[in-house]
């Protein structure tokens, strides 16, 4: 099986592309870059956990700031 990395906003378009990454036969590991904004960081992250936990992929978080 191929496994692929997938860079996870917490936004639609990342979200959809790990979905069918995952549907195409892609063992994916969701990786999410914990930022500076402080406003939507706590919501953001935990929105890529729930989408990993849902897709029942590998997830991620690092700092980059």
């Amino acid at each position: 099986m191929k496994k692929v990395v997938v860079g996870l906003s917490g936004g639609v378009d990342s979200s959809v592309a790990a979905y069918l990454l995952k549907k195409q036969g892609y063992n994916v590991i969701g990786l999410h870059m914990r930022g500076e904004n402080l406003d939507t960081r706590d919501a953001d992250e935990q929105r890529v956990k729930e989408l990993c936990e849902k897709l029942g992929i590998e997830c991620g978080v690092v700092d980059y700031a």
